[in-house]
């Protein structure tokens, strides 16, 4: 029964480190494509309200992307190890 725990509990860290690492680097790269839109390509207002939209949407599918592939990651070095559940 502890062990199980255990490894809930590894998969939920390899979970959030994905989704945090991919939140990360997602966030780098809108804040400076965000920068150069801002200053090169806004028109108004309104197109700054869409671009945030739209990078919002992009963080939290990279979020939920990171998420998947934590577990995939976990999941694949428990295959590894040979314990499959």
């Amino acid at each position: 029964m502890q062990a199980r725990a255990t490894h809930a509990g590894v998969r939920i860290l390899f979970i959030a480190a994905g989704a945090l690492l991919f939140g990360l680097v997602s966030n780098f790269v809108l804040t400076a494509i965000g920068h150069w839109y801002e200053m090169n390509m806004a028109r108004s207002e309104y197109d700054l309200s869409d671009s945030f939209m739209i990078a919002l949407l992009v963080q939290a599918l990279c979020v939920v992307a990171g998420g998947v592939t934590g577990n995939w990651l976990y999941r694949r070095s428990r295959i590894k190890k040979g314990v499959e559940r």
